[in-house]
C-alpha cells in the first residue's frame, strides 16, 4: 500500500536504491574527476618548476663561467687561445658533475650514446650553429639528432673539444651532492654567419669570420682579434645545459641557455689636446705647448723617419673658454689655431677614465711614497670636497726615460693613484699615468713622460731644469692655470709640454671585471 492505500506495482520496488546508486556513481565520478584535475595541476606545476629550475641553472652555469673568464681567471687563456671551431678543436666544455658523476661520464658526444633517452648531456645544439669546420649537418627548428638523414649531426668523439679540470675552488660544490645543476658549459668563438637565424652579421664577410669586439660593437673581420690594426677582443658564445633529477612520475627538465660575451679591449687614452681641459683655461706666463706628436713628428711637424706625423691634436683643447694672459706663451700644433674652446659635447669622463685606471694603479700612500692623506672627500659636493695628501717633494712615479726627445730608453713605466689634492715639488718625476684625485699644484720642476690625469683643478707655478716638463697629456676636470715663475736657478725655466702618443700608450686602460653580457638567447633543443 502506498500513502493514497492504493497498492504499490511490484515494478516500483527498489528504485530509491538504483537512484541512490546512480547519485553516488555520478558523486564518484565528479570526485575522480576532481582528483584527476588536481593531479594534472600538480604535473603542471611540477614540470613548469622543473622547467624553471633547469632554466636558472643552465643561467648559473654561464654566470659562473663569465666570472671564470675575468683577466687572470682560470679559463681566460685557454678561452682567448681559442680558434675557429672544428672537428680537431675550438671548442671548450666546462663541465660540472655531482658526487654520482665524473668529468668523463658527462659526455656531450655520441659515444655515451646518440639520443638524449641514453645520454642525456648530448650537446643537440651544437650543430644549429653551422661552423664550417665541424662538418655538422642541421635541419631548421629541429634539436642535432642521429635518426635524420641529414646526418651527421651530433659530434662522435672528445677530439672536437677540451674540457678543462676544475676544483670547487672555481665552480661552488662540484663533485659533490649539493653541485649545481648545470652540467656543462660549452666554450666557442662566435663567428659571421649566425646560424640559429640563418644570417650572416655583416655580408661582406665570409661565413666562418670571426667576430670582435671594439669595445662599442661586434664586427666580423678577416683573420682573428688579436690581428687587427685597433684593439678588439673575441665574442664568446657561452652555452649552457642544465637537468633537474626525475621524482616519481616527474621526469625531470632540460633547458638550454645562450650567452654572447666579450672582454672589454684594452685601450690607450688619447687626449685630443696637449692640455685638455673639460673647464676653463687661463694661460699666463712664458708657457709652450707643441700639439705636434713626439712619437711621430718633429717638433715643427715633420716626418720622422718611417714615420707619418700626426698633425690632428691641439695644442689646447676645452669644454669651455680659454684665455692667455699676455703675449709670452708659444702654442704650436698642426691645428689652425692651435687652440680649441668651448667644445660641446665634452668627449672624455674625467671620473669614468679615473675609475678604469684605478683598478690596475698602485696607490700613492703605499711604499715607496707612503703619502699622507686626510679628510673624507665629497665627490658629489658642489664644489667637490677632496682629501689632503699635503706636499711631495722629489717623488719619482715611475721611472722618467734618459734618451728624450728621441728615444724613451731607460723608462720604467707605473699607474700611481693619488687620493686627493696635492703639491708636487722639488723636480718631481715620473713614467706611465699619475692619476691626482683632487687638485693638483706643481710648484717647481716636473718631468714626466705619460698621462697626467687630474678630477679638480690644476695650478703651475714653476719651470724646470728639462727642456720639456711633460712628454704625453695633461687631463683635468676642472680649470687649469699654466703659470710660470721662475723662483730659483735649481727650477729655472718654463714649463714645456710636448704631446707623446708613445708615452700615452705605456699603460693602456686594462679590462679587469667579468666579460660585457652583449645578448642572450634561450635555446628550445
Amino acid at each position: 500500500m502506498n500513502a493514497t492505500g492504493k497498492p504499490r506495482s511490484r515494478k516500483e520496488r527498489g528504485i530509491a536504491m538504483i537512484v541512490a546508486l546512480l547519485a553516488l556513481t555520478l558523486v564518484a565520478v565528479i570526485g575522480v574527476a576532481f582528483m584527476f584535475m588536481a593531479d594534472t595541476e600538480n604535473s603542471v606545476n611540477n614540470n613548469y618548476r622543473d622547467s624553471q629550475r633547469a632554466y636558472f641553472a643552465a643561467r648559473a652555469g654561464i654566470e659562473n663561467v663569465r666570472y671564470l673568464l675575468m683577466p687572470g681567471n682560470v679559463l681566460n687563456a685557454s678561452a682567448a687561445a681559442l680558434t675557429m671551431p672544428s672537428s680537431t678543436g675550438g671548442v671548450i666544455y666546462v663541465k660540472n658533475p655531482n658526487a654520482s658523476e665524473t668529468i668523463v661520464t658527462i659526455d656531450p658526444t655520441t659515444q655515451s650514446g646518440n639520443t638524449v633517452a641514453t645520454n642525456p648531456y648530448l650537446d643537440t645544439e651544437l650543430c644549429q650553429e653551422q661552423f664550417g669546420g665541424l662538418n655538422l649537418h642541421q635541419d631548421a627548428n629541429v634539436a642535432c639528432n642521429s635518426t635524420s638523414s641529414n646526418t651527421p649531426q651530433l659530434m662522435s668523439s672528445s677530439t672536437y673539444y677540451a674540457a678543462p679540470t676544475l676544483s670547487s675552488t672555481d665552480i661552488p660544490f662540484t663533485g659533490s651532492d649539493n653541485a649545481l645543476l648545470y652540467k656543462w658549459v660549452r666554450i666557442t668563438n662566435k663567428q659571421n654567419f649566425m646560424g640559429l637565424v640563418n644570417q650572416r652579421m655583416d655580408g661582406s664577410q665570409g661565413p666562418g669570420a670571426q667576430v670582435c669586439w671594439t669595445g662599442i660593437k661586434e664586427v666580423a673581420v678577416s683573420g682573428t682579434c688579436a690581428a687587427q690594426p685597433t684593439p678588439m677582443m673575441p665574442v664568446w658564445l657561452l652555452t649552457g645545459l642544465a637537468i633537474t633529477p626525475g621524482i616519481g612520475n616527474s621526469p625531470g627538465a632540460r633547458r638550454m641557455e645562450q650567452m654572447e660575451v666579450a672582454l672589454a679591449p684594452s685601450f690607450s687614452v688619447l687626449p685630443p689636446g696637449v692640455v685638455s681641459a673639460q673647464a676653463p683655461i687661463t694661460i699666463k706666463g712664458n708657457l709652450q705647448v707643441n700639439g705636434y706628436d713626439n712619437c711621430n713628428c718633429t717638433s715643427t711637424g715633420g716626418n720622422l723617419t718611417g714615420k707619418t706625423c700626426d698633425t690632428t691634436k691641439y695644442a689646447i683643447y676645452s669644454g669651455n673658454s680659454v684665455t692667455q694672459n699676455g703675449n709670452s706663451a708659444t702654442l704650436t700644433s698642426g691645428q689652425n689655431p692651435a687652440v680649441m674652446q668651448n667644445v660641446n659635447p665634452w668627449p672624455l669622463s674625467i671620473a669614468d677614465l679615473i675609475s678604469q685606471y684605478e683598478a690596475e694603479a698602485t696607490p700613492a700612500t703605499a711604499a715607496p711614497w707612503n703619502v699622507s692623506c686626510t679628510g673624507t672627500p665629497n665627490l658629489t659636493a658642489v664644489p667637490a670636497v677632496y682629501s689632503n695628501c699635503g706636499t711631495t717633494t722629489g717623488q719619482q712615479f715611475g721611472t722618467y726615460p734618459t734618451g728624450l726627445p728621441t728615444s724613451s730608453a731607460g723608462s720604467v713605466p707605473q699607474v700611481v693613484y693619488m687620493p686627493g689634492s696635492v703639491q708636487l715639488s722639488g723636480n718631481t718625476s715620473g713614467s706611465g699615468v699619475l692619476i691626482i684625485d683632487g687638485d693638483l699644484n706643481v710648484n717647481g720642476g716636473l718631468n714626466f713622460y705619460g698621462l697626467i690625469l687630474v678630477r679638480g683643478q690644476i695650478n703651475f707655478t714653476g719651470g724646470g731644469s728639462q727642456n720639456v716638463n711633460l712628454y704625453g697629456s695633461l687631463l683635468a676636470g676642472e680649470d687649469v692655470n699654466a703659470q710660470d715663475i721662475a723662483e730659483s736657478d735649481s727650477i729655472g725655466g718654463s714649463f714645456n709640454f710636448r704631446y707623446d702618443s708613445c708615452a700615452l700608450k705605456q699603460k693602456p686602460i686594462v679590462n679587469v671585471g667579468p666579460p660585457k653580457l652583449l645578448a642572450e638567447h634561450e635555446i628550445s633543443y
